[in-house]
């Protein structure tokens, strides 16, 4: 992004999808932001796939 009165450039991040933390970040901040955001999708993709597991593991007694 550009700052609209000097030009100078900044690297913008948010983790907030309402952008409450909008901020200026370095490249390496917004590398960790990024690294983290990755560790929590992780983990989400690990709980569906638990529970997609539990949910075949019912079918398979009801059937």
């Amino acid at each position: 992004m550009a700052d609209l009165e000097t030009g100078r450039l900044a690297l913008i991040a948010s983790t907030d999808h309402y952008m409450a933390d909008l901020d200026e970040v370095s490249p390496e901040r917004l590398r960790d932001l990024i690294a983290d955001a990755r560790q929590r999708l992780d983990e989400f993709e690990r709980l569906a796939a638990e529970h997609e597991a539990r949910i075949l593991a019912q079918l398979e007694v009801a059937a």
